[in-house]
């Protein structure tokens, strides 16, 4: 893969790197294979990052401090991205950059069950490349090398090795990514990541690889559990794998599971939290600029199942572009065209009986003389077609009352006008032939089929 020939290219990188960007220090907990599991557990209310508390006294004096300090991590962000990125383009070259178009970025506390439910995830938003996992990106063995010098791995160098495992995906669907951003810095490189996305686009929209450079569409999703509920997980996994371990020992059969340190030490477990809690409100920053998925993933497996799909439906106004979904949005939606459809046709037919109630009766005995012989006649198949010259139907008023009536009393019912010429006399001097022109009429009726069970099947 890509992604692993570019690792001695990005190793020399990091060598030559400043101090500033090595001290950049990213902590990434090891996450290997995760089993499946089931807690059974009451949903808790999801978690607000509170507000900080300071003296009205100081309140200008530290609301200066967050802001110079905001400030200086925006500056340290673009100086960090923009070199990443020009390595990227360096190596690539920037016509040769093709990104898929979708991104999900998927967050977790520790035992939310995030390799549980990265399968649902990919298969609710049709994406077949495999997902990026920074936890395995940093397994290699030059990112250990470069721990073994005593080396703190750099945001930079995370987002340099990401933007390489993006690249070697196929960009014609989109992608997951497993465990980014963590960081303030990350955070903000990947605002810079979309506005670049949106750049490129514009510079080649006039060109003949427009294509190349689709609008970005970044998603952010978290899996949420409080601490209790993280600790009891990852210890009940701790002891699941240790029992397994030891059968497949005692028995010879099976393969060994892998077991974590952090799943056998509720310290480290309580650790590996308070990480995901520091990183949080991080997080919810970009909850102001993409769509953003809080999930609460306390429940058991079906029901987390369950929200993730609700929470990753199609939504034209977050997918589309903003011109196209305002060219289309004034069509209804289809799930909500008919939410007053039973209400309107109540109101119609009041509305025939008491303006034209003649018209109505010869559209009941239409329906009666023509289309019910034909839905008796097809009943086991649930579906006929009527056809008929009945001049009346040429009428789009009495059409529409057959119609009515018919959806009334449960049947689907499409209607088609269609011309039907027939040759009736041919001029022999001058070959010109004289048409006889009918108008047919078609109704189509749908209704439930009625199943027959073969006798003998009746007596088993």
């Amino acid at each position: 893969m890509a992604t692993r020939r570019t690792f001695s290219f990005l190793l020399q990188k990091s060598k030559s790197t400043s101090s500033l960007l090595l001290k950049k220090q990213l902590v990434v907990p090891v996450f290997s294979q995760t089993r499946r599991y089931i807690t059974a557990s009451v949903p808790r209310q999801l978690p607000a990052v509170p507000e900080p508390t300071t003296k009205i006294s100081s309140r200008g004096n530290n609301q200066e401090s967050h802001d110079n300090s905001r400030a200086a991590e925006i500056k340290d962000a673009k100086l960090i991205f923009n070199q990443a990125w020009k390595n990227i383009e360096d190596h690539y070259g920037r016509e040769n950059i093709h990104l898929p178009r979708e991104f999900i970025f998927l967050m977790g506390a520790p035992g939310s069950g995030k390799g549980t439910h990265t399968p649902s995830i990919l298969r609710a938003r049709g994406i077949t490349n495999p997902p990026i996992s920074v936890s395995q990106l940093l397994q290699t063995p030059e990112c250990k090398e470069l721990i073994n010098q005593g080396q703190m791995i750099s945001d930079r160098y995370v987002i340099e090795l990401i933007l390489h495992a993006m690249l070697d995906c196929d960009p014609t669907v989109g992608v997951l990514v497993d465990g980014f951003p963590r960081t303030d810095i990350q955070v903000e490189a990947l605002k810079l990541l979309h506005d670049r996305m949106t750049e490129l686009r514009r510079e080649y929209w006039d060109t003949d690889r427009r294509d190349q450079y689709p609008r970005p569409v970044f998603r952010i999703c978290v899996l949420y559990v409080d601490e209790e509920i993280s600790v009891q997980r990852q210890l009940s996994r701790g002891r699941m794998i240790r029992e397994h371990n030891a059968e497949v020992k005692k028995t010879g059969q099976g393969v060994l599971w892998d077991e974590r340190v952090t799943d056998n030490d509720e310290s480290l477990i309580r650790e590996r939290y308070s990480i995901f809690k520091a990183h949080y409100g991080s997080l919810l920053k970009l909850s102001k600029m993409f769509p953003f998925h809080l999930i609460n993933a306390t429940g058991s497996i079906k029901e987390v199942l369950q929200i993730i799909l609700k929470e990753f439906e199609y939504q034209s106004s977050l997918e589309l572009d903003s011109d196209t979904f305002d060219s289309i949005s004034h069509i209804p939606v289809a799930n909500q065209i008919g939410i007053h459809a039973r209400q309107d046709l109540i109101s119609r037919l009041e509305h025939y009986q008491d303006i034209e109630p003649e018209r109505l009766h010869k559209a009941i005995r239409f329906i009666d003389e023509n289309v019910m012989p034909q839905v008796h006649r097809h009943s086991i198949s649930g579906h006929a077609n009527v056809r008929t010259e009945e001049p009346m139907m040429g009428d789009d008023n009495f059409a529409a009352i057959v119609m009515d009536v018919l959806s009334e009393r449960g049947y689907h019912v499409s209607f088609d006008r269609r011309l039907h010429h027939v040759p009736v006399r041919v001029d022999l001097k001058t070959g010109k032939i004289e048409l006889d022109t009918h108008h047919i009429y078609l109704l189509t009726v749908e209704y439930p089929k009625h199943y027959i069970r073969a006798l003998e099947q009746k007596f088993n």
